[in-house]
């Protein structure tokens, strides 16, 4: 009697709406995304709006200098790897999901998973292929340990 085999786990799928789990627990996604989810929000628009859902509101972005706020991203990465020690589901979002919620999404894998920006971007198209990489935000990538 042959003996039965677990079927190999199939990679994430690009979802058509809906925040997209770039890992188990972790998303990235738009404003409509926060409306819905339940677990702990991470907003990273410029400014946080009157109507926000309930999150935590950290902004990534400088529009003045052009460029990622890159003390701000490793409050984000903290944040999300304390809701995650917790347990809990954790999207980060912003207006569309495009560009800086992924850029969020981006730079937490790169510091809780050694991994570099490229690497991490390419796992987050992967579920969502409408992603634009904000790797030129971030300013002298080569003095961020490899980014």
């Amino acid at each position: 009697m042959r003996a039965k085999t677990k079927p190999a786990a199939k990679p994430p799928r690009p979802r058509k709406s809906g925040p997209s789990e770039v890992a188990p627990g972790l998303y990235v996604g738009g404003w409509k995304d926060a409306l819905k989810f339940v677990g702990t929000r991470f907003c990273v628009l410029d400014e946080a709006p009157a109507d926000m859902p309930p999150a935590k509101h950290i902004q990534i972005y400088d529009g003045a200098k052009g460029g990622a706020i890159v003390p701000n991203l490793d409050r984000l990465a903290r944040g999300i790897a304390a809701s995650r020690a917790k347990g809990e589901p954790v999207l980060v979002f912003c207006g569309h999901g495009v560009r800086r919620s992924p850029l969020g999404m981006a730079w937490y894998l790169h510091r809780s998973e050694k991994v570099p920006l490229d690497r991490a971007y390419d796992r987050i198209r992967a579920v969502r292929p409408r992603v634009e990489s904000a790797r030129a935000w971030i300013e002298d990538v080569a003095s961020l340990g490899g980014a």
